[in-house]
């Protein structure tokens, strides 16, 4: 049984240590998430981010989009892989997936078996910026506006049913807003955050 452990970059895993994680699975992250961990598989769309990890030394694999994978002639550089659907809508295309969806596929792709889901927390707080690096290098500000969660939310979904026999497990802290009609989808659980990593243990 492999685990997958894909970490957003959302406040609600503030006070939950990552480093926990790593010797239960491999661990795949997002943008600025390197500067606290080093993770299996960095996920960096955009090309600030990407550039970022070279001028900070990142030695860890990253994955890009194709668009500028060409100004990464890095070994640790890899493209993104190609979605497991057709791009039609615009919901549905690559350009319009952050990061941290694009770590998902990446671990599905890898053939993990149990997708954890730890910071993926899709609403903004009183309607502004939710994410634990704003302010800092590459980010917005925290006056910026939340962002809207309809693309991530479809898109997990399209996940879920693309790889039913896949098990996907949300870790949550309390006030995580669990998007409607997601508990009662078969292949998707939920978890408190800071109860994981004694049921990993009991796992083992």
């Amino acid at each position: 049984m492999k685990f997958a452990f894909c970490i957003g970059n959302g406040e609600s895993r503030r006070n939950f240590d990552l480093h926990k994680l790593q010797k239960y699975g491999k661990i795949y992250g997002s943008n600025a998430l390197f500067r606290d961990l080093s993770v299996d598989v960095l996920v960096c769309c955009d090309r600030r981010m990407a550039m970022e990890t070279v001028s900070k030394g990142y030695k860890g694999t990253v994955y890009t989009r194709k668009d500028w994978y060409s100004f990464f002639p890095y070994e640790n550089f890899k493209q993104l892989p190609d979605l497991p659907w057709p791009e039609k809508e615009k919901w549905t295309q690559s350009f319009h997936m952050g990061s941290g969806l694009h770590a998902v596929n990446i671990a599905l792709l890898e053939d993990n078996d149990i997708i954890v889901l730890c910071g993926h927390d899709f609403w903004g707080i009183e309607n502004k910026h939710n994410n634990l690096y704003k302010d800092s290098e590459n980010y917005e500000s925290k006056e910026h506006n939340a962002i809207d969660p309809s693309f991530w939310i479809k898109q997990f979904e399209m996940f879920f049913n693309l790889y039913e026999k896949k098990n996907f497990v949300f870790a949550h802290a309390d006030g995580w807003r669990c998007p409607e009609g997601w508990n009662k989808k078969e292949n998707v659980s939920f978890q408190e955050l800071n109860t994981l990593v004694d049921t990993l243990k009991k796992l083992q």
